[in-house]
């Protein structure tokens, strides 16, 4: 049998057309009968064995230290939540928001960033890991702001109301997503009665999502579920950070910044856990439906990378030269593989 907590709660009720049994049932027996598609969640990990981040930096993370040497490569030597927050000032009245809620909000270092940006805030943190909640309180001693320990997926929506921003930065890739789904489910043809690749199809229908080239795709289905979530919930601005799987590069510098994507979500192997990369297009599809206006970009659109020649040269080389330049080369290509999505309720944005 397979474990029952790698079965998250939320796909129970994935179409209110199908019992709750029923698709524990149907889903169960697809792991049962290795068929082609799987599930991959983080929850178990999260709950049970996650104790540290550890070498599992984030990009906010790797920016904190203020002495860092990755500050250094940036044109403004500042941390990613007080860089991130000048950025969305750009696009969300910040002076107008007071109540902001972080999902998955890592050590508090980006929320810190905030509310010592704009004393007029108030945070509510809402984390799966009691674990990552203890290091938020830490970090956040003495700061305006609650702390929720749940699953974002099986909060109610009528908790989400009066926030004015969310945030869920690098943290999209630690919701489920469905493994190599086949591509004939979208054949005429091809008779479907397990319920979630009924569900997987009316997603495509309702949100007029490009179809997957190939035989089998990956598919993000939790990150579209949390969307679906804060847009339901009416949150004005929404900010989503996370790896893409369709990331890109200007053509002026990828001569020397390599970033290959398929499109497709990709398996990242990390310790005790496996994440995806995310498809932003998808996400972007199910916001507009919901009557949001949206801005998407790289990392490096508000971490702008000063490029000296002593970078340039790290970048052309690959890293190979030194432990430096390898640190260089990865952290100036993740701010390229990383996309953010800023979401605008149209009738906030107007």
């Amino acid at each position: 049998m397979p474990d029952d907590r790698l079965i998250p709660n939320h796909l129970f009720a994935i179409n209110e057309r199908y019992a709750p049994c029923s698709l524990f049932h149907a889903f169960a027996g697809k792991i049962n009968m290795a068929e082609n598609y799987t599930l991959n969640s983080t929850k178990a990990y999260h709950l049970e064995k996650l104790s540290t981040l550890g070498w599992e930096l984030t990009v906010c993370n790797a920016l904190y230290p203020e002495g860092t040497l990755l500050r250094k490569l940036l044109v403004s030597n500042e941390s990613f939540g007080r860089l991130l927050y000048g950025y969305l000032s750009k696009f969300v009245p910040m002076s107008n928001v007071s109540r902001v809620l972080e999902v998955g909000g890592g050590y508090g270092y980006l929320m810190k960033d905030f509310l010592e940006k704009n004393k007029s805030l108030s945070a509510c943190m809402l984390d799966i890991s009691s674990v990552l909640l203890g290091k938020q309180r830490e970090t956040l001693k003495g700061l305006c702001v609650d702390f929720r320990e749940e699953d974002f997926l099986e909060t109610q929506i009528g908790n989400l109301s009066g926030f004015d921003l969310a945030i869920m930065n690098e943290n999209l890739g630690d919701f489920p997503s469905l493994i190599n789904l086949s591509t004939e489910i979208f054949e005429e043809q091809f008779n479907i009665n397990d319920p979630v690749l009924k569900w997987i199809i009316e997603l495509f229908e309702k949100y007029d999502l490009d179809r997957p080239k190939g035989e089998t795709f990956n598919m993000n289905i939790g990150a579209i579920e949390a969307v679906e979530k804060l847009c339901n919930a009416n949150i004005p601005y929404i900010y989503l950070g996370e790896h893409s799987c369709e990331a890109s590069v200007p053509e002026g510098l990828r001569s020397i910044i390599r970033v290959e994507s398929t499109g497709n979500p990709e398996r990242i192997g990390l310790a005790g856990h496996d994440e995806y990369t995310i498809q932003f297009s998808y996400l972007e599809k199910v916001a507009t439906s919901h009557d949001y206006r949206s801005v998407r970009g790289s990392f490096a659109d508000f971490m702008p990378i000063k490029m000296t020649d002593e970078i340039r040269f790290a970048l052309s080389s690959g890293g190979h030269y030194s432990d430096e330049a390898e640190m260089i080369c990865q952290f100036v290509e993740d701010l390229y593989k990383y996309e953010y999505l800023i979401l605008m309720k149209k009738e906030a944005a107007t």
